[in-house]
């Protein structure tokens, strides 16, 4: 397995591995398949494509030069809010999981984000339900701090979204 940054090449990719995530897992991301099948690729490839400040990216991971997922880092530009990033959109491809691919992913993530001058947290959201994600992000050093009831609606149900955090270096307030 390989982790590394996508870009412009990796769009029809992406797209693919993405329209599959929303079709094989509706309720862990805001987004449909119905919002996302009609993008063309040049909306694809302005998504994936990283910030040069690296402010905003997209980290893929590799098994044989095929994407088995990915996972977003956006560092909000606005003062108060630059000391965090939030991660969103990870999936990994159901072959590759509990093999290691979405640690990797993770962990790739979490160091870019360390890199990041003046970065001191890490804030993501996960279906309250999948407890193998949840245990993922655990087993990495994230927190939860709550759960939001009903986040997402999905064919007329709702679904409770989960609130992580990793931490480094923050003064309290």
């Amino acid at each position: 397995m390989k982790v590394r940054l996508l870009d412009a090449t990796d769009a029809r990719a992406y797209q693919r591995l993405r329209l599959q995530a929303l079709q094989e897992s509706p309720t862990a991301f805001s987004a449909s398949h119905a919002d996302e099948v009609g993008r063309s690729l040049d909306d694809v490839v302005a998504r994936i494509t990283a910030a040069a400040d690296g402010s905003v990216c997209t980290f893929g991971i590799f098994e044989q030069d095929q994407l088995a997922g990915f996972v977003a880092v956006i560092h909000p530009q606005r003062e108060k809010l630059r000391h965090a990033v939030e991660l969103a959109g990870m999936y990994v491809a159901p072959s590759c999981r509990r093999r290691g691919f979405g640690r990797a992913l993770l962990q790739a993530a979490v160091a870019h984000a360390h890199a990041i001058a003046g970065v001191r947290q890490i804030r993501l959201g996960v279906n309250a339900s999948n407890a193998e994600a949840r245990a993922l992000y655990q087993s990495i050093g994230f927190t939860s701090y709550g759960v939001e009831p009903g986040a997402l609606q999905v064919d007329g149900m709702c679904h409770d979204e989960a609130h992580y955090v990793l931490r480094w270096g923050l003064v309290a307030g």
